[in-house]
């Protein structure tokens, strides 16, 4: 959404490709529930302590400046999203504990892929068990989207082990080639995509707290290596 001007509060709403799909249905059962807002067009270094007119206009060139037009795009809006901390905290929140275990200490999710066996392909899985911490532990429950910019590099699914499901999610960017996929979940797992032995793929995975908004950017490398043993 987007304010149309500045001087009125009437909001310019686009649904997004998944909106429309629940809107067509006409079963009445498309009812907004939640929202979040977010300031991704403000640029507080703007606020002017020294503004020789007084307090009243610390903010005259904030309120100048022209609202952001609706935008479907979810990799470039809603990055800064506007929360509730309980009073006296300390500390803001982040997202921790992303790396499965057996990569802690490493920046980026690296994998091998192994092209033949009898599928003839070895999908590996990793699990994306992140949690929330700072701001009193007031987000410590709170679910996240998993949003991966590249399909082509790795899926991801809701869920773990036995519960996963890889059939849930919003695809988007069908039309141009380049697809990303964005799933909300507590815990999701990522799995390599099919790709030529002797070559690489790079994509990032966004994880973003609904609640708290916190933000992780997770690096993604997948090498496609023929690990088959010798004879």
């Amino acid at each position: 959404m987007g304010f149309i001007n500045n001087t009125s509060y009437i909001l310019n709403a686009v649904l997004t490709k998944k909106g429309k799909q629940y809107l067509s249905k006409s079963d009445g059962k498309f009812n907004i529930s939640k929202f979040a807002l977010s300031d991704d067009e403000i640029d507080y270094t703007l606020w002017d302590t020294a503004h020789p007119m007084g307090t009243d206009y610390y903010g005259s060139v904030l309120e100048a400046t022209p609202m952001i037009e609706p935008c479907v795009d979810p990799e470039v809006v809603m990055k800064y999203k506007l929360i509730t901390i309980p009073v006296g905290t300390k500390a803001l929140p982040y997202i921790s504990n992303v790396t499965p275990n057996s990569l802690l200490g490493s920046n980026a999710l690296e994998t091998t892929y192994n092209s033949n066996n009898a599928q003839p392909w070895a999908f590996d899985d990793h699990v994306i068990n992140p949690s929330t911490n700072g701001a009193d532990g007031a987000f410590s429950a709170e679910d996240y989207s998993f949003l991966v910019l590249n399909k082509n590099v790795v899926d991801v699914g809701t869920g773990q082990g036995g519960e996963v499901s890889f059939s849930v999610g919003a695809v988007y960017g069908e039309e141009t080639g380049r697809t990303s996929k964005k799933v909300v979940s507590r815990v999701a797992t990522i799995r390599t995509a099919e790709g030529t032995v002797g070559t690489s793929r790079e994509t990032s995975i966004i994880i973003t707290g609904q609640m708290s908004g916190a933000i992780y950017v997770l690096p993604v490398k997948v090498n496609y290596v023929d690990n088959t043993p010798s004879e």
